[in-house]
């Protein structure tokens, strides 16, 4: 499987660990990110200008933290504990100088690879993108260039497990379930499948 044509670009990781079963550790963006529609559609729309600024970090999580800008959570080695900063700002900010040096190379990779038609855009979320949101983010993406705009939802039609269909702006695939946000490397197997279709599908013309 072509692996390296899908992009991560949320709502969570569990499709960073599909790549990854498949052997694909290239880092993306939004790969290990979490990634609300909402957060997605501002920084595509502002071309993430401002993205993982110092004073728009907040702990998250131990080894999270959110942007309040966007509204994207990473990873950091910027920890923290109960919500509070575990260690003073000079050494937060020798941290933060690295990872925000890795954060900007990521974003002009990903810009250059919506601009790809190869290119194949991963969303999911565990309670289902609906419609609507689904054609807003693809309209979000669409002025960066061809790449494609795969939502994957679960359902139980036995006749749409496993495929993909195509919406008027976006593809649309379909698992039997999502990983549990708690264990998001407990995935589908019928990722593979879905995978497969899309592969299967014309690249745009440029």
């Amino acid at each position: 499987m072509n692996i390296e044509r899908f992009e991560n670009i949320g709502d969570n990781c569990e499709f960073g660990f599909v790549k990854r079963a498949h052997g694909d550790e290239g880092g993306g963006l939004l790969r290990w990110v979490l990634s609300s529609p909402d957060a997605l559609v501002r920084g595509l729309q502002n071309r993430f200008e401002g993205l993982y600024a110092f004073e728009n970090l907040s702990p998250y999580w131990d080894n999270m933290v959110s942007d309040s800008q966007y509204g994207f959570v990473f990873h950091t080695e910027i920890f923290s504990k109960n919500l509070q900063w575990v260690e003073p700002e000079e050494t937060r900010r020798d941290i933060y100088k690295n990872e925000k040096e890795k954060i900007d190379y990521l974003v002009g990779k990903f810009i250059r690879r919506l601009a790809d038609p190869s290119v194949i855009l991963v969303y999911k979320r565990n309670e289902n993108l609906p419609h609507d949101v689904a054609e807003g983010l693809a309209h979000a993406i669409a002025p960066y260039g061809p790449a494609r705009l795969l939502v994957v939802r679960h359902t139980d039609d036995p006749d749409l497990i496993g495929h993909i269909r195509e919406e008027p702006s976006y593809l649309a695939g379909y698992l039997d379930r999502f990983a549990p946000y708690g264990h998001s490397d407990q995935f589908s197997p019928v990722w593979d499948s879905v995978l497969n279709e899309a592969l299967a599908q014309p690249v745009p013309a440029l």
